[in-house]
């Protein structure tokens, strides 16, 4: 079954990158390392938390601007 909307490239390699990124972070060695009085699979699920919504924006704006700047050359 087709999806409805077709994924634009830089979502798709940014899903890839979410999910690489995830799951490196679940590897059981980084609970056993501590930096700052947290565990690196904490500063891991920070990164996570943080990054991934700033790059979905950035990349959503990115399109955005594309979009409106192709429309305003017509």
């Amino acid at each position: 079954m087709a999806s409805f909307f077709r994924m634009r490239k830089r979502e798709f390699w940014f899903l890839i990158l979410l999910v690489r990124f995830s799951a490196l972070s679940f590897l059981p060695v980084w609970r056993d390392i501590y930096i700052a009085g947290m565990s690196f699979f904490g500063w891991w699920m920070a990164a996570l938390m943080i990054l991934s919504p700033l790059g979905a924006l950035a990349i959503f704006v990115y399109e955005r601007k594309r979009v409106d700047h192709n429309v305003s050359r017509s």
